[in-house]
């Protein structure tokens, strides 16, 4: 079932019009290694391991025509091979993976599909976030040159970062910060080298063991106290 709420939307010009707009996320997935199962049993003289073949040769096709630069149409809509990205000179040429320099595939659904989704789709309206909640979206550690790095493994004095919203606190009140924790402590973070709504650094602290730390966010915006949590974890050595 698609799931829909209602946030502040912080790209308004005129929040009187358009001040919120809707995030979605899908509840559950149909994984590739259900979906021969999911075909076989759609009333088909193929069996499981027959479809199981036929999307290996059709993961081949498709991919290999995108690579050749292809648009590739389904019955459903069609697939293409996009470039983005930005460069100094307009004589740079086109880099995949250096910079911003970024290759992804487009899909956009016919009108037959939308048709169909918009008279069957199954959704419900849930609960919006308050205007105040904490989130924390991503964590990555800093290089000597500043450059963001997924590597999460580090040791005193090494950088990371925490990617969120809604990310400022009082250092005043001990309940408030960030504070990372083990099986056996719990550490609240007392220095930063850089503390935003959107972006934390933090030096890894000299007095943690190695080991692994989960990390979380406490805030207070009004009378209520958030806190924001991520899968990633550090790994101190």
């Amino acid at each position: 079932m698609l799931h829909i709420k209602t946030v502040k939307n912080s790209l308004s010009t005129e929040p009187e019009k358009n001040g919120y707009c809707f995030r979605s996320s899908c509840s559950q997935t149909l994984k590739l290694n259900k979906l021969p199962k999911e075909m076989a049993a759609y009333n088909s003289t193929f069996t499981e391991a027959d479809f199981a073949g036929m999307l290996n040769v059709f993961f081949t096709i498709v991919i290999k025509h995108l690579a050749e630069g292809k648009n590739v149409e389904f019955p459903i809509g069609t697939l293409r091979p996009t470039a983005t990205g930005t460069c100094s000179n307009i004589q740079d040429g086109f880099e995949p993976g250096t910079g911003n320099n970024r290759l992804n595939i487009a899909f956009a659904a016919n009108e037959e599909s939308m048709i169909y989704l918009r008279q069957n789709l199954k959704y419900k309206r849930i609960p919006p976030d308050s205007t105040g909640e904490v989130h924390i979206y991503r964590v990555t550690s800093l290089k000597d040159d500043a450059s963001e790095s997924s590597s999460l493994e580090l040791s005193a004095g090494k950088v990371f970062r925490l990617h969120g919203r809604n990310l400022s606190f009082n250092l005043e009140d001990e309940q408030q910060g960030v504070f990372l924790e083990n099986e056996t402590s719990q550490l609240r973070v007392a220095s930063y080298i850089r503390r935003g709504t959107n972006i934390i650094d933090i030096a890894v602290p000299s007095e943690l063991t190695t080991g692994k730390y989960s990390i979380s966010v406490v805030t207070k915006p009004g009378s209520v106290y958030f806190t924001g949590t991520t899968e990633s974890m550090i790994t101190v050595s």
